[in-house]
């Protein structure tokens, strides 16, 4: 249930493009991925649409503090409100920091997606789990090599084959 709550959320705030991925883009980002940088959609082809990334993160906000704000409210009512007014502003603060946390997790999981997909494409014999780290490893040989773009692919799949 969560896969497709999840799944739901990432098609409502992303736009994800049907035109398959470069080989090398791929591998590109792959290694990216492999090293926990946060990937650019440009490349693997998916955009943020800000505005509804926005609109979901205050709905699911609302969801977990109501509830919260409900119960403490008792609490909040008979304390000092000096200790309301500091705990509205560190609230509000976690709030808005917290959405950075939001779009950097979505958009890891897009581009983990995006990546197991076009492996699909480009590599359909091989699993992703099972080989995107030796792929990884000739990719970084064939840029020390300077393998040709032309070249890349059937570089990698003599390698693997080895």
């Amino acid at each position: 249930m969560i896969d497709k709550l999840k799944q739901l959320i990432i098609s409502y705030i992303y736009i994800i493009s049907n035109q398959p991925v470069k080989l090398q883009e791929l591998l590109n980002a792959n290694q990216l991925h492999i090293e926990g940088i946060h990937l650019d959609g440009d490349k693997l082809g998916f955009r943020l649409k800000l505005g509804r990334a926005y609109l979901v993160f205050l709905l699911i906000v609302n969801i977990v503090l109501l509830p919260i704000s409900l119960g403490g409210h008792v609490v909040f009512q008979m304390a000092d409100c000096h200790l309301s007014i500091f705990i509205a502003i560190f609230a509000t603060g976690v709030i808005f920091a917290s959405f950075g946390i939001f779009r950097d997790w979505l958009t890891d999981e897009v581009a983990r997606t995006r990546i197991k997909k076009m492996w699909s494409l480009h590599f359909p014999l091989f699993n992703y789990e099972e080989y995107n780290s030796e792929v990884n490893e000739i990719y970084i040989k064939s840029l020390e090599e300077d393998v040709k773009k032309q070249d890349l692919e059937r570089y990698i799949l003599d390698n693997l084959s080895k």
